[in-house]
């Protein structure tokens, strides 16, 4: 049955549509042509891509990113490059050559492994449809033409080099219309399904997108989905589309924790150094439930720092809170103990604070700031 459900669902969502024809496996462009042209322009960027410093150099996690976009690419898979990009926006794409690039926010965002191959299969679904031609052939059109060679290789985001606000800003030289963003939903989620992925994995997604979109408070959405349905209506649409295919399916839940254990706290870093921290508390909070027990300290760490940065009314006490919570979990970071003795030593409690700052240089003896811990901790052991 689920054989039969991808050529369906497929049918049913380019009908009437006016696209280019999908691309074979193994498709070689014609010498010469605008496509030719295109794939060479990705090839030149994938080589610098390559050695690029922010690119995670992980051959357990790619594989696994691989491995779950082969499974909705299917007869393409042979022809799938991948490289984990250290950015920690929700972003990936799919370069007409082959190149799979997929920012660390998007995989801290997806919970499971469902999830990550709705995503990776939407991106599939530009690369078979072909949608990056149209935008080629307009870019050549601009005047900033001869500066996209980077920048289209990296997709609906921006290239992975420079600032983040450098890359979201260039977004909008590179982007597929919202009618070719609305087809990849559907073809990328039949995609998923037809591999034994649960429907429901695209709503969930899309469900806490929105929730992170109303969490922030201020600012314009951002360039990378400038072109995109607005979420809620894209949240309406995979709903409905998941509903009318058939429920059950596995969310690889297990094996998503795993891949991305080994990466997690660097995540939740990058996720607080974009300094949008109404996001990040949205973010951050909504892994906690989903969390397995060995990652709740670590997750409850991070949202108290959330909190603490944000610095708005009721948030240095929930801080608080969480932070001695992460205290009584499994395996608590050591930044935990540092901050919580900071805490106490504030509040007077030296004899506590010791306790904690002792055991923060326990843990991490070479830690950039050990130093003035230690200086912190000798105070509170000679009277202050």
């Amino acid at each position: 049955m689920i054989a039969a459900i991808l050529p369906l669902w497929l049918a049913l969502a380019t009908a009437g549509a006016a696209a280019p024809p999908a691309a074979p496996p193994g498709q070689v462009p014609e010498r010469g042509s605008v496509e030719d042209e295109l794939r060479y322009a990705m090839d030149r960027a994938e080589r610098e891509l390559r050695e690029h410093p922010m690119r995670v150099r992980d051959a357990a996690l790619e594989a696994y990113v691989r491995d779950v976009a082969c499974r909705v690419a299917g007869d393409y898979c042979g022809e799938l490059r991948v490289y984990v990009i250290e950015q920690p926006w929700f972003n990936a794409s799919m370069a007409p050559n082959g190149m799979l690039v997929v920012w660390t926010g998007a995989l801290l965002r997806s919970r499971d492994e469902a999830e990550l191959a709705v995503v990776l299969g939407h991106e599939f679904a530009h690369f078979r449809q072909r949608h990056s031609l149209a935008q080629w052939r307009k870019a050549k059109r601009t005047s900033a033409f001869l500066g996209t060679f980077g920048l289209v290789a990296w997709g609906a985001g921006a290239g992975a080099a420079g600032p983040a606000a450098s890359l979201l800003g260039a977004a909008s030289m590179y982007r597929h219309s919202r009618d070719a963003e609305r087809e990849a939903d559907a073809i990328g989620l039949a995609a998923a399904v037809a591999q034994g992925y649960e429907a429901a994995a695209a709503p969930r997604l899309w469900q806490r997108m929105k929730a992170e979109e109303e969490a922030r408070r201020h600012g314009k959405p951002l360039p990378v989905f400038a072109t995109h349905p607005r979420t809620a209506e894209r949240l309406a649409d995979v709903t409905a589309a998941a509903a009318r295919l058939p429920a059950g399916g596995e969310s690889g839940r297990d094996r998503h924790q795993a891949a991305v254990a080994p990466h997690l706290a660097r995540w939740l870093r990058g996720e607080l150094s974009r300094r949008l921290y109404d996001t990040s508390a949205q973010v951050i909070g909504s892994l906690v439930a989903d969390a397995p027990p060995t990652q709740q300290a670590l997750v409850a760490y991070y949202l108290a720092e959330a909190h603490r940065r944000r610095g708005g009314p009721g948030d240095a006490a929930r801080s608080g809170e969480l932070l001695a919570r992460s205290l009584t979990l499994p395996d608590p970071p050591p930044e935990a103990w540092r901050d919580h003795g900071l805490a106490l030593r504030d509040a007077g409690q030296d004899e506590e604070a010791a306790t904690s700052l002792r055991r923060y240089l326990e843990l991490s003896p070479e830690a950039d700031d050990a130093e003035f811990i230690a200086s912190h901790l000798a105070g509170l052991e000679h009277g202050r």
